[in-house]
């Protein structure tokens, strides 16, 4: 499917089936689509789940949470069967709101969840938006996903941010923290370098490139981007922006372009496959990931982008914030994002001895913290004390993303 949590899991999943005897669940393609499997996984459809689920069969259910609705079938599963649940984004709202009163108008069924959550605050957020009073940002401040942690046997995130914020709203629910792994570069980019995917991609050898990677979006501040690019480029004629992702801003990415006068200076890539994606990644110099709002979320993007040694530029907020000073570059939200962006990308321009210390702290970060191998080991790790009836041991729950 096209979401980054379905890459995550492309990923994870041989490493965890080495490891374990595990059935993934995954629906069947629709639109004469085939499916997509890595090496030595076994898949089963919901409907199978189940009935697995109905028989009794033994072990423990591990459930990837995200806002795509891709994860609908997730959801009901873990709400079904309460087990382990990785919650990739601690904001669930915009999934549940999506699955009931925007996609079925159903309501009713909303407003009970934002009421089991929250209350006569719910109450009246469910009113509000049935009136259309409501907006996105409300999304963020609520984020619904209580129920379920509660619910669970166990939770998995990400970050240290994450944990507390869950520990909050699930007190007594073990939280288990298992770092964004780097993810592992797909076989057709073997022996790919910076030289070699230029040359495929159609782009200099002496550019400075600036990537933005992942699904455009208001919360991924696309002005801030074009804007401290556009800073970067007014003083060097050789630079260029790649955005490589889906456009999700309803044309806002073209006006900010189109405001900067650089439309020879970026390319919209759109959204492409993991190897075209790698390719783009390794021909870049720089990359820029904001997020804010946040819905919690650790990013895959920039997992990858450490893994592969390149300079990147995040906003310095929750998640994004424990990644090492010496592996990133940090832009605060409430100040001038562009021109924090450009003063970094500048730098990062003219000081080729600065990035190179840059890439390779972010390189060493990664593989301390975010190795594919590791992180599947503490999935199998978690999941069998789950499956014997016991709480995650103490060293598992106390793993947490460490500098370098």
């Amino acid at each position: 499917m096209a979401s980054g949590i379905a890459d995550y899991s492309f990923d994870l999943l041989p490493m965890i089936c080495e490891r374990s005897d595990a059935d993934v669940v995954c629906p069947r393609p629709k639109n004469l689509r085939r499916l997509r499997r890595p090496p030595g996984v076994r898949v089963v459809t919901p409907d199978a789940f189940a009935k697995q689920r109905n028989g009794g069969k033994p072990g423990a259910a591990i459930y990837h949470l995200g806002n795509n609705p891709f994860h609908e079938f997730v959801y009901d599963a873990a709400i079904a069967r309460p087990g382990i649940a990785v919650f990739h984004d601690l904001v669930l709202h915009h999934l549940l709101a999506a699955i009931t009163v925007e996609r079925r108008g159903d309501a009713s069924r909303y407003r009970g969840l934002l009421e089991e959550e929250y209350g006569p605050v719910g109450t009246r957020l469910a009113r509000l938006r049935a009136r259309g009073v409501a907006t996105e940002f409300e999304k963020f401040l609520f984020p619904m996903a209580g129920h379920l942690a509660r619910r669970s046997k166990a939770v998995i995130v990400h970050s240290r941010d994450a944990r507390d914020r869950m520990w909050a709203v699930a007190p007594g629910v073990p939280v288990v923290i298992i770092p964004h792994h780097g993810g592992s570069p797909p076989p057709q980019v073997a022996g790919t370098t910076r030289a070699s995917a230029r040359r495929e991609l159609g782009l200099e050898s002496d550019d400075f490139v600036v990537g933005h990677f992942g699904f455009i979006t208001k919360p991924k501040q696309p002005a801030a981007v074009v804007g401290g690019f556009a800073r970067l480029a007014a003083g060097h004629p050789n630079a260029r922006l790649v955005m490589v992702g889906a456009d999700h801003t309803g044309g806002g990415l073209d006006r900010f372009i189109a405001k900067h006068r650089l439309q020879d200076r970026v390319r919209a890539a759109g959204f492409v496959d993991l190897p075209r994606f790698y390719t783009y990644l390794r021909a870049v110099d720089a990359i820029v990931n904001l997020r804010y709002p946040s819905a919690g979320e650790s990013s895959g993007t920039v997992a990858r982008a450490l893994a592969e040694g390149r300079a990147t530029i995040v906003n310095d907020l929750e998640a994004f914030a424990e990644i090492p000073d010496e592996a990133a570059l940090k832009v605060e939200i409430d100040g001038d994002q562009a021109e924090a962006v450009g003063t970094h990308l500048i730098r990062l321009a003219d000081d080729p001895g600065f990035r190179a210390r840059l890439e390779a702290g972010a390189q060493a970060y990664a593989a301390a913290a975010l190795d594919p191998g590791r992180c599947a080991d503490r999935y199998v790790q978690v999941a069998q004390a789950i499956a014997a009836g016991s709480p995650p041991d103490e060293g598992v729950r106390g793993f947490a993303i460490t500098s370098a």
